[in-house]
């Protein structure tokens, strides 16, 4: 199965919200291996945009820290996940990954 996942970070950490300075990593999984990654700076954090962003993307998961619940419910609505901190304990993909 094929689907793309956002990593949200600021300065190598996982992302508290949508800010100026987060980065959105794109991971396009295959059959649960990487096929491909992009790093992505935002040019608008509007939840609108974000969101509207994240579907063009064909994003089906977004792990971050925190996101505001309008963002988080907009997302849900098109279909999108959301992890945040308290959902990552178990998380096979996030523990991949070294974050301050």
């Amino acid at each position: 199965m094929k689907e793309i996942i956002a990593v949200l970070t600021q300065k190598g950490a996982l992302s508290k919200g949508i800010q100026e300075n987060t980065t959105v990593n794109l991971f396009e999984l295959e059959n649960e291996k990487v096929k491909g990654v992009e790093s992505i700076s935002l040019e608008n954090t509007e939840t609108l945009y974000v969101s509207l962003f994240m579907a063009l993307k064909k994003v089906s998961r977004i792990y971050a820290e925190t996101i505001n619940q309008e963002l988080t419910h907009l997302l849900s609505v098109i279909g999108i996940t959301i992890k945040c901190k308290e959902d990552l304990e178990d998380d096979s993909f996030i523990k991949q990954f070294v974050f301050e």
